[in-house]
């Protein structure tokens, strides 16, 4: 089935057009910026020693936990308040006179839409972890076989002069490709299957701020629909970021600082797109 392409030249002119409307926007967006600034400054590999590889799984499984737990919590939160900004903003779509300030953003922590936010949320998280699963494995076997050199070479100084048809060179050359080359093919497959899969539950937090507004968000409906929503537009999702990727390189270089900005420019970017997703599928049934 052929599916009619977005004009995503559109999208980013609506978008431009919608925030000089709308300056107040900027407010919304004020709190997930600092939590962005915030995680940018959460560096949990620092609190992790290169030793950790030598334990037992189990072991270094729980110092891990440990090191991201912190920074997996600020992360979700501002996922939920990113969320809520995207709440706020697509009222003021459909009701231009929705007033806009800096509580916008806590919409979705009241009472009565909380529970099914976090719900919906930590159940997309949860769905591509799993998705990640390869990804991680991979990373893990890259640094085990940086770890191995590592340990090759500091007990050989005179390396790389060595005697290759050693049987300990030999050993130490089999079991560091295995690792290494497991590595890149893990993590190459890895992308290649959460990739789709990100952008199939991309649009899972535009749903459920749709729905709550509705009334009831079942969250394993919600994660449907997405899948359902985003058919055929995968692509041209994957295209509007790259086209947005210079945005959130000025953004890295500015160590967070430029988001007060650049946050609300590219959710409102995905908030149009998601608009114009809906409007292709209703014409299509």
């Amino acid at each position: 089935m052929k599916y009619p392409k977005i004009d995503l030249k559109t999208i980013r002119l609506q978008t431009r057009q919608f925030q000089a409307e709308n300056p107040r926007l900027l407010l919304v967006y004020l709190l997930p910026s600092i939590l962005v600034i915030l995680s940018g400054f959460l560096n949990p590999l620092a609190r992790l020693q290169e030793s950790v590889l030598e334990q037992s799984f189990f072991s270094m499984l729980a110092q891990v936990l440990q090191a991201y737990l912190f920074p997996l919590v600020v992360s979700f939160v501002s996922t939920i308040f990113l969320a809520g900004a995207a709440f706020a903003t697509l009222r003021l779509l459909k009701d231009p006179d929705t007033e806009l300030s800096v509580k916008s953003s806590l919409a979705l922590f009241a009472e009565e839409r909380f529970s099914q936010t976090f719900l919906t949320l930590l159940l997309k998280r949860f769905y591509l972890f799993l998705w990640s699963i390869p990804n991680l494995v991979g990373v893990y076997f890259l640094f085990y076989s940086n770890l191995l050199a590592r340990r090759f070479v500091a007990l050989h100084p005179e390396f790389p002069k060595l005697d290759l048809s050693s049987l300990e060179t030999e050993q130490f050359l089999m079991t560091f490709g295995l690792y290494f080359f497991a590595s890149l093919i893990l993590m190459i497959v890895g992308n290649v299957l959460y990739i789709p899969q990100h952008y199939a539950y991309s649009q899972v937090e535009f749903l459920l701020c749709d729905t709550l507004d509705l009334g009831q968000a079942k969250p394993s409906q919600i994660l449907k629909t997405s899948r359902f929503l985003v058919k055929g537009y995968k692509f041209q999702r994957f295209i509007l970021d790259l086209q947005l990727l210079p945005w959130h390189f000025l953004n890295w270089i500015t160590f967070g600082i430029a988001s007060f900005s650049i946050l609300p420019y590219i959710q409102n970017n995905h908030i149009f797109f998601y608009r114009a997703l809906l409007d292709r599928k209703r014409r299509n049934g």
